[in-house]
C-alpha cells in the first residue's frame, strides 16, 4: 500500500488519522501494522504515540505548519518601518528616483539603496500587501501644479471667500466650460468575445455642443449653450444672466482660462462688484473645482440609450439631462463629498 502524503489532507483529516492510529494503538495492535494499515510511515506513527502518551488528547490537535510569523524575512521590523514611512511621506522624485509612483521596482531600489539587500521583485510585493499597501489608480495632477499654492487656497483663499460671503449674503458659485460631441458619448454593448459591436453613426449630422455653467453647494445648477469658440462676449452673456437669475450677489470661481481675466471681462465687470464677483482656483486645478463632476455626470449620462443621430438630437439630450440636473439638487450636492472638492461643502 502506498503511503499517504499528509500534507495533502486538510486539517481535520489529518487529525482524524491521528485519532485512529491511537485508537488502533490502544487496542493493542503494533505500531507496525498501525502503520501499514493507515498508509504512513511506521515513524510517523510512533512520533504520535509517543506525543499522545506524553500529553494526552492534546497531541491530536492541529498544529500551526511551517515557519513562525515573522521569521525568515529579509528586513528587521526597524527596516520594514523605515520603507513604510518613506513611501508614504514622499514620492519616488522626492528621493531623486526614477519612478514616477511606488511599483514594485521602485520599492525593490528603495530598499536595495538603503539596506544594500537585493529582493525579488515578488517579494517585495508580498511585503507591501502585507503592509496593508494595495496597487491603485492615481488621481491625475498636472506636473506644472504647485502644492504650495493648492494648499493655500484650501486653508486661506477659500475659507476667506465663505466667510466674505457669508457675511455680505452671497451666494458661492464655481464655473466651468466643456463641450459634447454626438460621436464621442455613446453606450457600450455586449457581444461574443473577440468580436467588437458595430454601432452605425452619421457622420454628416455629426453634432458638436459646447456649454458654460455654474453649480452651488446647495445644488443649484445654471448652464449656457453657445456656439463656435468662447469668447469675452459669451463669457459677458453668461455673467449678465447669472445676475438675472439672482437674488443676491455672486461669488463665482472659475479656473484661470486668459478669457476669464481678459480686459473685456474686466471692463464688464467694473461697476458691478454688488452684483458680482470672480474668484480664480490655483493653476492647473481642475481637480478643485466641483463644476468639473457636472461635465463628467453629463457626459455619462449622454452615453446611455439611443446615440443621437439626426440633426438636433443631442443638443435636445443635453438640454434634457441638464433640465434634470436643476431639478435634483440633492444630487449635485452629492458631488461635493468627493475627497478633493469636500473643502467647498459647508
Amino acid at each position: 500500500m502506498e503511503n499517504i502524503d499528509l500534507r495533502t489532507l486538510s486539517a481535520e483529516a489529518r487529525k482524524e488519522i491521528r485519532q485512529a492510529a491511537v485508537r488502533m494503538y490502544k487496542k493493542g495492535h503494533r505500531k507496525s501494522d498501525i502503520a501499514e494499515s493507515l498508509g504512513l510511515r511506521r515513524t510517523t506513527v510512533g512520533q504520535w504515540i509517543n506525543a499522545y502518551e506524553k500529553q494526552g488528547a492534546a497531541a491530536l490537535k492541529e498544529t500551526d505548519r511551517g515557519r513562525p510569523v515573522g521569521t525568515g524575512r529579509s528586513l528587521t521590523p526597524e527596516q520594514e518601518a523605515r520603507i513604510r514611512r518613506d513611501i508614504v511621506d514622499h514620492t519616488p522624485d522626492q528621493l531623486k528616483m526614477g519612478f514616477a509612483l511606488w511599483n514594485g521596482r521602485a520599492v525593490r531600489s528603495l530598499i536595495r539603496r538603503y539596506f544594500g539587500v537585493d529582493m525579488p521583485v515578488r517579494t517585495v510585493r508580498s511585503y507591501l500587501k502585507r503592509w496593508g499597501f494595495a496597487p491603485q489608480r492615481p488621481l491625475k495632477r498636472a506636473y506644472e501644479q504647485k502644492p504650495e499654492l493648492v494648499q493655500k487656497w484650501l486653508a486661506e483663499e477659500y475659507p476667506a471667500i465663505a466667510e466674505r460671503a457669508k457675511a455680505e449674503g452671497a451666494e458661492i458659485q464655481w464655473g466651468d466650460e466643456t463641450a459634447v460631441s454626438s460621436v464621442e458619448h455613446y453606450p457600450r454593448g455586449y457581444a461574443p468575445k473577440g468580436e467588437t459591436p458595430v454601432l452605425v453613426l452619421s457622420q454628416a449630422k455629426r453634432e458638436r455642443i459646447n456649454l458654460i455653467s455654474s453649480i452651488s453647494n446647495q445644488g443649484k445648477v445654471r448652464f449656457m449653450l453657445y456656439q463656435d469658440s468662447f469668447t469675452a462676449d459669451v463669457m459677458i452673456k453668461f455673467l449678465g444672466r447669472l445676475i438675472r437669475d439672482s437674488d443676491r450677489k455672486v461669488f463665482l470661481i472659475l479656473d484661470n482660462l486668459r478669457v476669464h481675466n481678459s480686459k473685456k471681462v474686466k471692463a464688464w465687470l467694473a461697476g458691478k462688484e454688488d452684483l458680482i464677483e470672480l474668484f480664480f482656483l490655483p493653476s492647473y486645478s481642475p481637480e478643485l473645482n466641483p463644476d468639473e463632476y457636472l461635465n463628467c455626470d453629463l457626459k455619462a449620462s449622454l452615453s446611455r440609450g439611443e446615440p443621437a443621430r439626426g440633426k438636433g438630437q443631442m443638443k435636445k439630450k443635453v438640454l434634457s439631462q441638464l433640465r434634470s440636473l436643476q431639478k435634483q439638487p440633492a444630487r449635485v450636492q452629492s458631488y461635493f463629498e468627493a475627497e478633493m472638492i469636500r473643502y467647498a461643502a459647508a
